[in-house]
């Protein structure tokens, strides 16, 4: 039902039916494949309805009565990484710093960003900077991510020390297939 608000198309493939059953148990907090410690690390090809489940997600769990880790309905932020980084380009460390704070974030589009991003000639890769400082402080929250970004782009992309952290944070689910959006139709 939740699902149906947030995309009235919505539906689920047979390949991504495990991975789906997988992500709702752990909305409601019951065991599953999922450990329900670790944030949602969603990936796959373009148009898979990562960014749609992502937003369920966010609509779902406080419905299901999942709590944070001081007891109040679950929720999170979902903010787009090129968004991020022009916060970056505006004010510095200053603009990004409510990323790497907040309790529970979520981040779509990881990897479509600019690397790097500058500010005042100070070149920075934005989002390695704050998965980093999220990773320091992983026990008292939660990170979540949508992206097209394969396993082994994400050492090119933030390099060995975030992919290494990367495991400790989150379950990766992959949804591969067509994309939901269909073929362009010319006139």
């Amino acid at each position: 039902e939740v699902a149906l608000e947030v995309c009235p198309e919505w539906t689920v493939l047979p390949e991504h039916r495990r991975a789906i059953g997988a992500i709702f148990n752990w909305c409601m907090d019951l065991p599953g494949p999922l450990l329900l410690h670790k944030g949602l690390w969603l990936c796959g090809n373009n148009g898979t309805g990562k960014t749609t489940l992502l937003q369920i997600v966010k609509r779902f769990c406080p419905i299901a009565g999942k709590l944070d880790m001081n007891g109040n309905p679950y929720g999170f932020r979902i903010t787009n990484a090129l968004e991020v980084c022009s916060r970056y380009e505006q004010k510095g460390d200053q603009g990004i710093e409510t990323y790497i704070r907040e309790p529970r974030q979520a981040f779509d589009e990881l990897g479509a960003e600019s690397i790097p991003s500058g500010y005042f000639g100070c070149a920075k890769n934005v989002m390695q900077h704050i998965l980093l400082g999220r990773y320091d402080r992983r026990f008292g929250g939660f990170t979540h991510v949508a992206t097209n970004l394969d396993f082994p782009d994400v050492m090119g992309f933030y390099g060995p020390r975030v992919y290494d952290r990367i495991k400790e944070m989150f379950n990766f689910i992959l949804l591969k297939g067509t994309t939901f959006r269909g073929e362009i139709q010319p006139l």
